[in-house]
């Protein structure tokens, strides 16, 4: 009985962050959908208090520097298309440049953006906000600086209708991909007043911190429950 209350008491935990996080997922989703224009639209269904200006129509290539051109350093922590989940980063590892994949050639600054060029409905976007320079992206990202805010753009890109666009311009069908320059051609809208752009990126950081926040607090109550199960039973 007493192991039994147990794990129904650490059931019930699970439970109640998988509804938080999913809950947490529906809510971005929803502002997603609201708070950037709809196809054939200029101006969002939901905005802040005191913006009322229509969004410019802007390439891409115009609102960021795509793929700067840097100096590996010696030694670097190598990321490849693997290890970045949603608008996490999950893994990285050190190598030396000699002996580096081919592929590593995006070194990152803070506040760069990259962009999974290779399967984009998966959305494996991520904002390097790290104070490191010794981080080096795969080209299977493109690699945008932006000229704005940054978690705005992430938004943004993150947008059902901004990948619906790109997989218009993907080619190949078990692995679509889009090549940067057909990225940067991308016709996209944004507002004209830069306080409007950091306002929404302000919300989305928040609502990604609580989506990582409830998926972190998931994982680790399911590791415990394993755990447990391991321990508790002959």
């Amino acid at each position: 009985v007493k192991i039994g209350a147990f794990f129904k008491n650490l059931d019930h935990l699970i439970t109640l962050h998988q509804c938080k996080l999913e809950k947490m997922k529906t809510l971005k989703s929803a502002y997603l959908s609201e708070m950037f224009p709809a196809e054939g639209e200029r101006v969002p269904k939901r905005r802040f208090a005191g913006f009322t200006q229509a969004w410019e129509q802007r390439k891409l290539g115009d609102v960021a520097e795509f793929n700067p051109k840097e100096e590996l350093p010696e030694i670097f922590e190598y990321v490849d298309l693997e290890s970045v989940v949603g608008t996490e980063l999950i893994a990285h590892r050190k190598v030396r440049k000699e002996k580096a994949p081919s592929r590593a050639q995006r070194l990152a600054r803070k506040g760069d953006l990259f962009y999974q060029t290779v399967r984009p409905y998966q959305k494996n976007n991520y904002l390097f906000e790290k104070p490191c320079n010794n981080y080096v992206f795969s080209t299977g990202y493109a690699q945008l600086r932006p000229y704005g805010d940054g978690y705005f753009l992430l938004s943004l890109v993150q947008t059902e209708q901004f990948v619906k666009a790109v997989l218009d311009r993907c080619t190949g069908t078990s692995y679509p991909a889009i090549n940067s320059n057909d990225l940067a051609n991308m016709e996209v809208y944004v507002p004209s007043r830069g306080d409007e752009q950091i306002l929404i990126g302000r919300l989305f950081k928040s609502v990604d911190h609580l989506i990582t926040l409830h998926q972190r607090k998931l994982e680790k109550l399911q590791n415990i429950k394993e755990a447990y199960l391991n321990e508790m039973f002959v």
